[in-house]
Formats: C-alpha cells, structure tokens, sequence
C-alpha cells in the first residue's frame, strides 16, 4: 500500500478497535490489572468521541468480565462504557449460540466466561456432574482462561472431544504484554494439551484473530469491517485480524 492510498484509508475509518494489553495499559496481569494507564491512550479515546469515530476496546483475555475491565480502566483515566468492552467471551458466547443453539455446550473457564454465556442462554452441561460420571451428550468444547484445569477437567474434556464435540479455543495466545514478568496465557495451553492428548488436530479459535472477532467488531460498532481501524502491538493477534 502506497502512503496516499493508506492516507485514504484511514480517512475512510469511520469505526476503531482499541488493543488493551500493552496499548492502552501495562501490568503483570490480565486486562491491566494491577498496572498503569499508557502515555496518550486516554486521549485517543476521547479523540475518537470528539472525531464522531465509534470505538471499542477488545481484550484477548477471559478472566473478567468487561463489566469489570470497564470499571478497573475508568478507575486509570479511560473512560470507557461497559457496553464497548469486548472480550473473547463476548464472541464466544454469542458464535456458540448461533452455532449450537440449544445443543448442551462443555464450557471451562471462570467468572469472566461464565458470565457472557449464561447470558446469552447457552446450555451449559454441568462440569462436576460429568466428572462424577454422568457421562454428558456434548456439541462443543469450548476453552476459556480456568486457572483450576486439572486431571478431572481434562478427562471430561477429552471424552467429549473423542466422541465426536467439536473444539473451541477462546485464545491460543501464548502470552500477554506484560511490565516485568512473563504473563503466560491460559486457554492456548490447555488447548494444546487437549490436543495432545486426544491426538486431535480440528480446533478452532474465536477470539483474535478469527473472522469471529472482526464481525462482532463490525456490528457492536455498527460500522463495514473495511472501515474499522484496528490498533494492537502484537503481529500474530491485532495485525494479522486487520490485514484479513
């Protein structure tokens, strides 16, 4: 792309998505938590409102909800509606529940998943039952960010898979931008485990940098995907979505 034709394009960008992790804020945790607002990223939020740009910022990680996230940014100067804080979950639940509608669904992760998928309805099948042995009819697996993965988890998981669940991943990132120390990520891990273990290789990913994403993007903003302007530091996860 020449200077004048990405000149035009970004005259054209009526809709912006917003990294947080190492584009608005840094820490050592998910979604900035525990960490500090970056130089110049609470006023390019208020330069967007300003421009009559939509926005939206759009985290990689389901640790919380965007409730929560929303509330955590506020608190370090961005000033951010609950309603404009994405999360894999967000797209997860909602292209779960298009795709399987009321097919029982294997969901591992925490409040953050929970939360958007008991929301939009989907029919959760009970993790500790399976694991006691109820032996679950299961659509999908679908993996989120569960700390408390273990022996149990995997079993159920890799049963259903093995008879016939399709694989879901919310993130296959290895890790976050982080401040000082490693921030490893969650759901990409066990989801190589799982596919290890059943010697499986069909999964797919729904949070960046999936199609998934980019249209969610495209209808929370009300706004054509070729005129949303994607802003992110990692290659593999914000750049490779807006070259798509």
């Amino acid at each position: 792309m020449t200077s004048t034709e990405l000149l035009q394009s970004l005259a054209n960008t009526n809709g912006v998505m917003f990294d947080i992790d190492g584009c608005l804020v840094i820490s050592d945790g998910p979604a900035g938590q525990d960490g500090r607002i970056l130089d110049g990223a609470a006023e390019a939020i208020e330069y967007m409102k300003s421009s009559g740009r939509k926005y939206c910022v759009y985290t990689n990680g389901t640790a919380q909800k965007p409730s929560d996230i929303a509330a955590h940014l506020r608190e370090l100067g961005i000033n951010v509606p609950d309603e404009l804080v994405l999360t894999p979950a967000v797209v997860a639940a909602e292209v779960i529940k298009d795709m399987y509608g009321d097919k029982p669904i294997m969901m591992f992760g925490g409040e953050g998943m929970l939360y958007d998928f008991v929301k939009r309805g989907v029919n959760l099948v009970d993790i500790d039952a399976a694991i006691k042995g109820s032996k679950p009819e299961v659509a999908a697996v679908v993996i989120g960010w569960d700390t408390d993965f273990g022996k149990p988890k995997i079993q159920v998981a890799a049963e259903a898979i093995l008879a016939g669940a399709a694989l879901y991943c919310t993130s296959f990132s290895p890790a976050f931008a982080s401040k000082d120390r490693l921030n490893v990520g969650v759901s990409g891990f066990i989801t190589a485990g799982l596919l290890f273990v059943t010697e499986t290789t069909e999964f797919e990913v729904l949070g960046k940098p999936s199609q998934h994403s980019m249209n969610i993007i495209s209808r929370i903003l009300d706004t054509p995907i070729p005129e949303i302007l994607v802003i992110g530091d990692d290659l593999y996860l914000e750049a490779s979505m807006a070259r798509k």
